[in-house]
Order: structure tokens, then sequence, then C-alpha cells
């Protein structure tokens, strides 16, 4: 009788070890799929930003009014020489 319950004693830690094991197999399948999707997001990130600062550089945005035709380049300039810092703020060549 005692060797009896010695044996299902034993059988039902083992069938709690593999469940826990199974369980943290699973935890670390998790975390390593959610730290992949992590860089790729980090990466869309980062490429977005690149593409901000490409669209908001001073250059792009000269340009971009320039061939809306708006006049806002020609109002800058113009309002270049009053104030301060006017100097920074010269017609290009």
């Amino acid at each position: 009788m005692r060797h009896a319950l010695l044996i299902v004693s034993l059988a039902a830690i083992a069938a709690t070890l593999v469940h826990l094991r199974r369980g943290e197999v699973r935890a670390r399948y998790e975390a390593n799929r959610y730290r992949a999707r992590q860089v790729v997001s980090q990466r869309d990130l980062l490429d977005q930003q690149v593409r901000l600062s490409e669209l908001t550089s001073p250059g792009r945005i000269r340009r971009t009014a320039a061939t809306m035709a708006l006049g806002l380049t020609e109002r800058i300039y113009a309002t270049a020489g009053s104030g301060p810092g006017g100097a920074l703020a010269q017609r290009p060549q």
C-alpha cells in the first residue's frame, strides 16, 4: 500500500513538472515572438522618422512651397532682413 502511494505521488510530481516545463517553453516562445515584433516595430519607427525628417527639412519645404507656387518663399526672403536673425534667411543664389 505504501509503495502504491509513493508511485502515485511520484507520478503526480512528474506530471506537474512536465506541465510547468511546457508552460515555461510556451512563455519563452511568446517572449521571443514579441521581441521579434518589437524589432520590426522599431525598424518601422526609424523608417518613419527618417521619412519625416526628409519631408520636413528646410530645403524640401522650400522646394515644395515653390512648386506649389504659394508665394511663401518670397515673403520669407522679403522679410528676412527685418527682425532678429534676419540675416540668416538669405535667398539662395
